[in-house]
């Protein structure tokens, strides 16, 4: 059985990529934090576009995304990662729209957060409210609960007050211009490297937030959580 994703997983998520993105103001003592470009694509799975085509939903990209060949891609516009650990944040534009006859959902902005063994999609709902109030509410319980990363992210902060501010700003015009959800989860990671550019790959499992969406678009259950999606690379570099 698929472990459901609950409130608190995804403030781990928005907690370490606050962390990352802190960090870059220390160059010289966080050495193997690096600004990433490029681009990631997700290739549906044979069980998606079975229960999507069963259901009669169509799904399109949105924005800056691609379909291309059976492939979606998505520009990283922003991206930050551990050289050794590949823990980090990567923050895409664009988004999928999902419709049938005159019901539609777009989810849009995936960012996909990756620490240790726990990895993430998140997404915004645009139309739906913002909900910065239930995302600082799980953040502060989280953070309470785990003393060592509230001491790191109040010395950083601390240490790097521009920086923690440009975070504070993205985060806030993140979960105020939409609802935030986590879309998917990461499974099967891996990650390879050569000559300066880093692929990372998963496997992408449907939350049930997201399941509720196709669901809502088509009608009816068709899916549940935990259904493959599909698969995901990411290819990254430096960014100059």
């Amino acid at each position: 059985m698929t472990r459901r994703l609950s409130p608190p997983r995804m403030t781990l998520a928005v907690l370490v990529g606050l962390l990352a993105l802190m960090s870059l103001g220390a160059a010289s003592a966080q050495a193997a934090i690096v600004k990433l470009s490029g681009s990631s694509t997700v290739t549906p799975s044979e069980q998606a576009k079975q229960f999507l085509a069963n259901a009669g939903v169509a799904v399109e990209p949105t924005g800056t995304a691609t379909f291309a060949n059976g492939v979606f891609t998505f520009p990283i516009f922003a991206g930050f990662g551990d050289t050794d650990t590949y823990d980090g944040v990567l923050a895409h534009s664009g988004g999928l729209r999902f419709s049938k006859g005159n019901r539609s959902a777009v989810v849009r902005r995936p960012v996909a957060v990756r620490a240790g063994g726990t990895a993430v999609l998140l997404a915004q709902i645009p139309g739906l409210p913002g909900n910065c109030g239930q995302v600082k509410h799980a953040l502060r319980r989280y953070a309470a609960n785990h003393p060592g990363v509230k001491h790191r992210v109040w010395h950083l902060a601390h240490q790097y007050p521009k920086a923690a501010r440009h975070v504070v700003r993205g985060l806030k015009r993140y979960c105020s211009e939409g609802r935030v959800i986590v879309l998917a989860q990461l499974t099967n990671l891996a990650k390879s490297g050569e000559n300066g550019t880093a692929t990372l790959s998963a496997d992408l499992l449907l939350t049930r937030q997201a399941a509720r969406i196709v669901n809502r678009v088509a009608g009816s259950d068709v899916v549940a959580a935990g259904a493959p999606l599909g698969s995901g690379v990411s290819t990254v570099t430096p960014a100059p």
